[in-house]
């Protein structure tokens, strides 16, 4: 059996928010608490996952060379357990992808320590405007709620796996099951719990070592 394993990223095969981190990264710790009020709202469902962004990238303010060091000091930040994981669901012949809400000129670096090559990494991306940021592009799916079962439908179409199954903590996560995009999801609270996404979820793993169970039983 072929089956296509996507991943979350943010606080799933990263331990940390990319986009939160990059923030205090660049403008230390004031609004860091503000920044994770938002996250906790877009990934709770209680805010729209595009204002979300948007809300965060105006406290953002970023230049090149501030995203470019966050995504260096982001490929310390895998989650613990994670690379073995990944390592154990290839060798048994699943197809692997990064599917985030975040942004691949942050988060790319550390999925290819973590084996994903650029072709298996869907993100989001920064439009720019000289050295600066000036917005993200609302055309990409992932941009946006219902992104990440579009972008598995997508996926299906193109590889037609017997099975997709969904990894991640959020509730743009969870939409992709229950959508029809994923035929399982598995929500993982090893780095953040989701109350929104546990009560609702068939399979959860609060650790990694019950998410190996899960997805290599």
């Amino acid at each position: 059996m072929t089956r296509l394993v996507a991943f979350d990223v943010d606080s799933t095969l990263l331990a940390v928010e990319s986009l939160d981190f990059a923030i205090e990264m660049t403008r230390g710790s004031d609004g860091a608490e503000k920044v994770r009020a938002i996250t906790d709202a877009g990934m709770s469902g209680a805010m729209g996952l595009r204002a979300s962004i948007a809300a965060r990238l105006d406290i953002a303010r970023f230049e090149r060379g501030s995203v470019a060091r966050a995504a260096v000091a982001l490929k310390a930040y895998a989650t613990p357990g994670m690379a073995e994981l990944l390592a154990a669901l290839r060798a048994q012949g699943d197809r692997v992808i990064a599917v985030s809400g975040g942004f691949g000129d942050l988060v790319r670096l550390a999925l290819r320590d973590l084996g994903f090559a650029d072709s298996a990494i869907f993100a989001n991306r920064f439009l720019w405007d000289g050295g600066r940021i000036s917005g993200f592009d609302t055309a990409n799916p992932l941009s946006d709620n219902g992104g990440k079962a579009e972008v598995l439908s997508q996926l299906r179409n193109a590889f037609k796996p017997d099975s997709v199954v969904m990894v991640g903590d959020g509730i743009t996560d969870l939409e992709a099951v229950e959508s029809g995009a994923a035929d399982r999801f598995v929500g993982f609270g090893g780095v953040a719990r989701r109350t929104a996404v546990e009560d609702r979820a068939r399979e959860y793993a609060a650790s990694i070592n019950e998410l190996s169970r899960l997805l290599l039983a």
